[in-house]
């Protein structure tokens, strides 16, 4: 639910999104252009920011920056772009958790709409988490898993998450619901630091996705045990799916998406829609948002739209069932 209070911000916003004088739209843009990212340095939705910050660099007359606002789940960065002058130089660069999850666990207390206050450029990548164990908690299976969570003489299992609606915490809550697990939440303020402490055993379970997680299931740091999504990964091969074991709702797909305040004039939208397709068909942006679990997508405009949309009906719905089962 959106506040009074918020709607009128948002007035104030648009007021602002007016060109200053003597600068028009065809101007754009005529100083630095800075990228919010609602995470830590070093996670996956930095990285992929970071990576299409090089592509569409080369064809803008101005620098771009990646500004780094971290905390509440991603919304302390996703609000700073909400209320900025639409007039293109504040962008977005979030993840499905920051922009759906975050309004949907927090309610009130989120000061935007993800769907009224933005204009997606589009959303470019998609991906299925992870939940990986420490190797130190001794299962090797997701059976194996269940087998220790349940087993109430010894420790309970700390799980990481990296705030409330992300997909570490919900999904790791769903099977603690379904399965009747009594587990430890710990939340972090994003996957990086998530991992470190994953790394280190002082939690014991965590979502991750696989480029990230990787460099540490390789050296064998990490143990998979369950892919959040409808089907095993290639990457995978052996580890069942949430839909194998019957979760198959909300869709807990990872997508990220570039974003404008709403009212960024359209002509300032289609060159970064533009520079966007750029980016897409750039190998070595593909190389960051392509394969190792990730997909990449793009959707734009009224597309992007829709899937906001029905992913926060999906989450909604999966909160009422939490509330109505608790």
């Amino acid at each position: 639910m959106i506040s009074r209070r918020h709607i009128l911000l948002g007035s104030g916003a648009a007021l602002l999104s007016r060109p200053a004088p003597g600068q028009t739209v065809a101007d754009w843009p005529h100083r630095p252009i800075r990228i919010v990212v609602p995470w830590p340095a070093g996670g996956p939705t930095d990285i992929y920011a970071r990576a299409l910050v090089k592509e569409i660099a080369a064809g803008i007359s101005q620098p771009v920056v990646i500004d780094n606002r971290t905390g509440a789940t991603g919304t302390i960065g996703v609000q700073h772009v909400a209320r900025a002058p639409a007039d293109g130089h504040t962008l977005l660069v979030a993840n499905v958790t920051a922009m759906i999850g975050s309004v949907v666990a927090l309610g009130d207390v989120v000061q935007f709409d993800p769907i009224r206050d933005f204009a997606p450029i589009g959303i470019f990548t998609e991906s299925s988490s992870i939940i990986w164990a420490n190797p130190r908690l001794g299962v090797r299976s997701f059976r194996e898993f269940l087998d220790r969570a349940r087993d109430s003489s010894r420790q309970r299992i700390a799980f990481g998450t990296t705030g409330s609606g992300s997909v570490s915490e919900q999904s790791v809550e769903q099977l603690a619901r379904e399965f009747r697990l009594d587990l430890l939440k710990v939340p972090y303020r994003g996957t990086a630091p998530q991992l470190i402490d994953l790394v280190a055993d002082h939690v014991q379970i965590g979502g991750a996705d696989y480029p990230t997680a990787s460099p540490h299931y390789r050296e064998g740091r990490l143990v998979p045990l369950l892919v959040i999504g409808p089907q095993r990964l290639p990457e995978l091969p052996d580890v069942p799916s949430f839909a194998e074991i019957g979760l198959t709702e909300p869709d807990f797909t990872v997508w990220n998406g570039f974003f404008a305040p709403a009212g960024t004039p359209p002509p300032t939208i289609e060159r970064l829609e533009a520079a966007l397709v750029t980016a897409s068909r750039s190998e070595t942006f593909r190389a960051v948002t392509n394969g190792n679990g990730n997909r990449a997508i793009l959707l734009r405009g009224q597309d992007a739209t829709a899937r906001l949309a029905r992913d926060l009906a999906s989450r909604q719905a999966f909160a009422r069932q939490g509330a109505a089962s608790g």
